[in-house]
């Protein structure tokens, strides 16, 4: 936790002499300290492992198998913690900085402080004790080993002598007679307390807290210097030893006091967490402006270090830790294309009130090729509150598109990346409204607004050739599949058309049939591409649905019609096709429409040969779809509001609107 004003400080805790420092080397402390703490570790493990190196210690045999298999069981634990390859590092680095200090005069001791303590000035306060033990258990840890085997194993003295313990006689277990090794653990356990969940949701403001944070930096600045002088009188030679029990004694109970001011502060901050539930905080939330809430987001990306957003366009993805992997893969791929026009930012918002899974966090965080602004606890619940509120932030991952200069053109630029792709730069509702102005509403559904080069590289080269017929299907059923193939296989043959059969499931979810399932010569969509296909088609609709399209434009709009039927069918798991040639309009229909269309060839084949062929299946559709009614049902993610009216595209009547919630895809 952040510290306060140094002048408030000066003085230590409530009168409590033992934490006073002078005014000058209090600001000293505090400016080694970073008040947005980057480095963030669960240190329980740590804490656990540290009792266990004193507990060793403290006896004169070795462990028995069974201890050693719990100690490892411990290590296995301790390795498998995030952030704690970074901790380790610096553990080590304080144990080396404590050993070479022992040697050396005592003016160089403030000098080895400050250097701890800016090597820490990541971390909290609280965790600046915990790793300063932990450095402190590595050095008794080692010295312990070679003590217990320096008669038995002669590599265990040539280490002792290479690091010139060779004549010190350490008895540890007079650390723990006098309460040393207890007095450590306790104060290590309290400012581990003191990083619990329960505690960081108490409002600054609140006198217990406001108390508690005041006294971090003095209370760490005297156990590390409490922990340096003990080093320093366990590195004594054997005829100096005997004569500082005494002063290990004072160093114990000093320790044991700090601890006791420190236990007195959380009991009064552990009562008033009491008090503070996450919906009371929320209550509580100062409500931000959008220069304070981009201000908050920019001293993230600075503290991190991003050079490299400087001065750039930035897309803010916003999601929480069940973002699709596919979604990921997606975006990395556009990302990775953009000429470097903008940069993305992902924000992680989790719910504050509950443990969160930090392994998925540092997974997904290793797929993404973009720039994380803060570890998900970091994110502060004013930031979490506005993009709920103002950016109707739900579930759904969004995109804020914002300029150089600082400003917002866009709350979700993610439809507008999946329907265009990095064409909509700078994803203005602008821009994409000149998008849409480009695509005639009668004649605009076409294979290249549904398909694009990441769904099938060959795309290009497919509408150039106007020979080439090209069949989009889906659903589930096995059976239908591989008669509707036989026929469109057969009525394209006799046509004179070269076919190009692509398989896109039934929707986004990852379960269905697979390449294995069907024949050689079906071009079938899977994972990301899959994903990338249907959510382009939601896009689509989000678009149309944002621009006002749902109710006024459904007898003219054809791309809005089309795009219905297929994600509704798709929605359903029920079968559908979509036929194309050339740089000419799609036909769509359900599945039993195409195999009736495929299966009647003969019927309708009369002029419908070679680049008249998708003519023909227009034609012969209309035919038999006039008595038809084919009405649907469309399932669409929410993108942060509920869409308005919608038209059934078969019978123009006004459909009916129903919530639906789910936890995940199938």
């Amino acid at each position: 936790m952040a510290a306060t004003a140094a002048s408030s400080l000066s003085y230590g805790i409530g009168g409590t002499q033992i934490l006073w420092v002078p005014q000058g080397l209090l600001e000293q402390i505090v400016s080694t300290h970073s008040s947005y703490q980057t480095h963030h570790v669960d240190l329980q493990h740590l804490v656990n492992l540290i009792s266990c190196i004193f507990q060793n210690a403290a006896v004169s045999s070795s462990k028995g198998v069974e201890q050693y298999a719990q100690l490892t069981d411990m290590i296995n634990k301790l390795e498998t913690v995030d952030g704690m390859h970074q901790a380790l590092e610096n553990i080590r680095n304080l144990s080396c900085e404590m050993s070479c200090c022992v040697s050396t005069m005592a003016s160089s001791v403030d000098e080895t402080m400050m250097q701890m303590l800016r090597r820490l000035k990541d971390y909290s306060w609280n965790a600046k004790v915990v790793l300063a033990m932990a450095a402190f258990a590595c050095s008794v840890g080692e010295s312990s080993m070679l003590v217990k085997h320096r008669n038995t194993d002669p590599i265990a003295m040539y280490v002792e002598t290479l690091k010139g313990h060779r004549y010190t006689t350490t008895d540890f277990t007079v650390l723990e007679r006098i309460g040393l090794f207890k007095a450590m653990i306790d104060v290590a356990n309290t400012n581990l307390a003191f990083l619990a969940p329960s505690i960081s949701r108490i409002p600054k403001e609140v006198h217990s807290i406001k108390d508690a944070i005041a006294c971090f930096p003095t209370a760490a600045y005297k156990i590390l210097r409490i922990v340096l002088q003990i080093t320093s009188i366990l590195s004594k030679k054997k005829d100096h030893f005997e004569s500082t029990i005494q002063e290990l004694n004072v160093l114990a109970n000093e320790v044991s006091h700090i601890n006791n001011i420190l236990q007195e502060k959380l009991t009064l901050c552990l009562r008033d967490a009491e008090k503070y539930t996450y919906e009371d905080i929320t209550i509580r939330i100062t409500k931000i402006s959008i220069s304070e809430f981009i201000d908050k987001i920019m001293h993230y990306v600075r503290i991190q270090g991003f050079e490299n957003l400087r001065n750039k366009h930035l897309l803010f993805l916003v999601s929480d830790l069940d973002i699709s992997i596919d979604e990921i893969k997606v975006l990395n791929w556009l990302y990775e294309r953009n000429d470097q026009m903008y940069e993305i930012v992902w924000l992680p918002i989790i719910d504050l009130s509950m443990s969160y899974d930090v392994k998925r966090f540092w997974e997904l965080k290793q797929l993404m090729k973009w720039s994380v602004a803060v570890e998900p606890t970091r994110v502060e619940a004013d930031v979490v509150e506005f993009v709920k509120k103002e950016w109707h932030f739900i579930r759904q991952a969004i995109a804020v598109s914002m300029t150089s200069a600082g400003e917002v053109v866009c709350q979700n630029a993610l439809p507008m990346l999946w329907t265009w792709g990095n064409t909509a730069f700078p994803f203005s509702d602008k821009t994409e409204q000149i998008l849409w102005n480009s695509v005639d509403e009668r004649h605009g559904w076409k294979l290249d607004l549904v398909l694009d080069d990441f769904i099938v590289p060959e795309l290009r080269s497919w509408i150039e050739n106007r020979t080439t017929f090209v069949c989009l299907f889906g659903g589930g059923d096995i059976s239908w599949i591989q008669e509707f193939t036989e026929k469109v296989k057969y009525a394209a043959y006799a046509a004179g058309v070269t076919l190009k059969l692509v398989f896109v499931g039934k929707n986004k979810a990852k379960l269905g049939l697979s390449k294995t399932d069907l024949s050689r010569d079906i071009k079938v969509i899977e994972s990301e591409i899959r994903w990338r296909f249907w959510t382009k088609l939601e896009s689509i609709l989000h678009a149309k649905i944002r621009h006002g399209k749902t109710t006024t434009a459904y007898k003219t709009d054809v791309v809005i019609h089309e795009a219905l039927k297929v994600v509704g069918h798709g929605g359903k798991g029920e079968s559908w096709a979509v036929f194309s040639m050339g740089p000419d309009p799609m036909v769509t229909t359900d599945g039993e429409t195409g195999l009736t269309i495929m299966s009647n060839y003969l019927n309708w084949r009369q002029d419908t040969t070679g680049l008249r062929f998708l003519e023909g299946v227009k034609h012969y559709k209309e035919v038999i779809s006039r008595d038809v009614h084919g009405c649907i049902k469309v399932h669409l993610p929410v993108l942060g509001r509920v869409p308005g009216i919608m038209v059934c595209p078969d019978c123009s009547k006004v459909m009916d609107m129903f919530y639906t919630y789910r936890c995940c895809d199938e």
